[in-house]
């Protein structure tokens, strides 16, 4: 088999066995690819290594062996810097193979694959988009505030926005309070949470300035708390107050949400 042949095989199984994260760092082009342990050998023994795409694009065509070739780990450990690393391993064979039994390695953030595939959505648009998802988003979440201060007063103006300077790394939401007004600023990651959700989130951010609206809200907050994990695989610590207030209200379904999200 010629070199370019393998090689370019062997990248087409790479990229189709890949979870879809990965897949969306390469097509979206947000890390420069290293390989390891990609190497073809020829005839008479010499081997010519594979570090980057730039190498395949430069690979000089000559006779290898064909090798199987196992793909082993796929390293993010230093996503945020721009760098995907692609390991893999290799042995002898009669014919090309390739198998995919691998490992991903995550940068230490406390953030799930979920989280990490909602920043890439939101670091897919283009100004255009992006403009019209913060603009729909912040009237979507004034609406919704609007109608949690009709039932629990606050004595300040409140605003919801779209955070778009925040660590896109972290999962975080930001209040800032003045004299006479306090603005709750959102993580892009909600850009893709249901309203309820939503509602949560902001009742959340207002009980810590009112517990009524956590005594009102202590539903939707839960619901909120749920997101959370699902986006950190961590649970809120207000999840003991809600279940004080759900054993208060007698409120088993809470009760239960609360048990399934602990386990």
């Amino acid at each position: 088999m010629k070199a370019k042949e393998l090689a370019k095989k062997l990248l087409f199984d790479i990229y189709k066995n890949l979870d879809e994260f990965s897949k969306d760092i390469i097509r979206c082009d947000l890390a420069d690819i290293e390989f390891k342990g990609f190497y073809l050998k020829g005839k008479n023994g010499e081997k010519v290594y594979i570090r980057t795409l730039e190498d395949f694009e430069n690979l000089e065509d000559f006779e290898v062996e064909e090798r199987k070739y196992k793909l082993k780990n796929i390293n993010l450990k230093h996503f945020e810097d721009g760098l995907m690393i692609i390991n893999l391993s290799s042995k002898k064979s009669k014919n090309y193979k390739f198998e995919a039994d691998y490992t991903i390695t995550y940068p230490s953030y406390d953030v799930t694959a979920e989280f990490r595939e909602r920043m890439i959505k939101w670091k897919e648009m283009d100004e255009e988009e992006m403009d019209k998802a913060i603009a729909e988003f912040d009237n979507k979440v004034n609406d919704i505030l609007s109608d949690i201060l009709d039932e629990v007063k606050i004595g300040k103006r409140v605003s919801a926005h779209l955070d778009v300077f925040v660590d896109s790394h972290k999962l975080e939401n930001f209040v800032d309070e003045g004299e006479d007004i306090i603005i709750i600023w959102i993580h892009p990651a909600f850009l893709y949470s249901d309203d309820k959700i939503l509602k949560g989130l902001l009742a959340y951010e207002l009980s810590k300035f009112n517990k009524k609206f956590l005594e009102k809200y202590y539903k939707d907050i839960l619901l909120y708390c749920k997101e959370i994990k699902n986006l950190t695989n961590k649970t809120p610590k207000i999840i003991e107050k809600i279940r004080n207030i759900a054993l208060k209200y007698n409120d088993t379904l809470t009760l239960n949400l609360i048990n399934e999200m602990e386990k």
